[in-house]
């Protein structure tokens, strides 16, 4: 049974007529005729007398109001007070996150959250895994976005996140080098890349030059960040070419400030994954639960 065509026939009933029905529901008069006929048509009844513009209950139709009205009052009434909870609902969420996740896909999240539940607080601490992972021990924070979770029997981990990193150079880098015409040349170039073991060069290598993977262990930084905000300010001034999240660089790829690594795209990307990450033994409160169900509810939308 369609729930809209449910309640505009209690609509029109209670209305005593299409057109008062029509003008209550902000639908055409045209509109509502038609779902009635659906209706009817769906249930193989007949639950109008019709006499010109005049429409008055059938035997059947009159059974059916009697069914369906207080049913759907006990829907919409349901429905009202689990609106008003959510708009009267308070606490406090504290998250743990990398700053490139607190700039590109809390905002987003924390919006939509809010539309819901206005009351609800965020308290946002930007750190690294282990930062966070400390702070989950310790119950300083309540949920934790995370590259790599280290303490997999402690913590429940599900991906929510998944960004492909772009190899990128500046104009400002063009002045002074010259664009590499293969993935060999990049050994000789100055690199901008993630700290210690989250380096993005060294997997980019493996998957698409696995031959010159000695070769770039070997390679010097020019300049390390764990900081993907830095990193494109460093990339954008013209010191390394580097890998950027492309969600964060389109805007920059469109006006032509960072351009591809190379002029037609001859390798594989490789991807950040930012895992969800909860203490397994913390309880936790109604709006966390919500806002956790939020984020897996979206998760479709940031796997790319």
């Amino acid at each position: 049974m369609d729930f809209n065509k449910a309640r505009t026939f209690i609509e029109v009933v209670d209305s005593g007529g299409i057109t008062l029905a029509a003008n209550r529901l902000l639908r055409t008069q045209q509109a509502i005729s038609l779902q009635l006929q659906q209706l009817e048509a769906e249930l193989e009844l007949n639950l109008f007398h019709r006499q010109g513009p005049n429409i008055t209950l059938t035997k059947d139709g009159e059974r059916l109001y009697q069914l369906f009205k207080p049913q759907l009052m006990a829907i919409e009434n349901a429905v009202l007070d689990l609106k008003s909870s959510k708009q009267q609902a308070k606490g406090m969420i504290r998250i743990g996150a990398w700053m490139e996740q607190a700039v590109n896909y809390l905002p987003e999240m924390m919006r939509i959250f809010k539309q819901q539940f206005p009351l609800v607080e965020f308290d946002l601490v930007i750190a690294n895994d282990v930062e966070i992972e400390r702070m989950l021990k310790l119950n300083l924070i309540d949920v934790g976005l995370q590259v790599f979770c280290q303490d997999k029997k402690l913590f429940t981990c599900n991906p929510i996140y998944r960004q492909a990193l772009i190899p990128v150079i500046s104009r400002n880098f063009l002045k002074t080098y010259q664009q590499p015409k293969n993935i060999k040349d990049t050994l000789d170039m100055p690199l901008v890349d993630y700290v210690d073991e989250y380096s993005a060069y060294n997997p980019w290598i493996k998957k698409n030059a696995r031959q010159l993977l000695p070769q770039a262990q070997k390679k010097v930084r020019a300049i390390t960040s764990s900081n993907n905000v830095v990193l494109k300010q460093l990339v954008l001034q013209g010191l390394g070419f580097g890998f950027l999240l492309h969600e964060s660089i389109q805007a920059e790829l469109d006006i032509g400030e960072l351009i591809p690594l190379f002029r037609s795209q001859t390798y594989q990307n490789i991807f950040v994954e930012i895992e969800l990450t909860i203490k397994r033994k913390h309880a936790l409160g109604y709006v966390h639960q919500e806002f956790i169900a939020l984020l897996q509810k979206n998760r479709a939308s940031w796997m790319n």
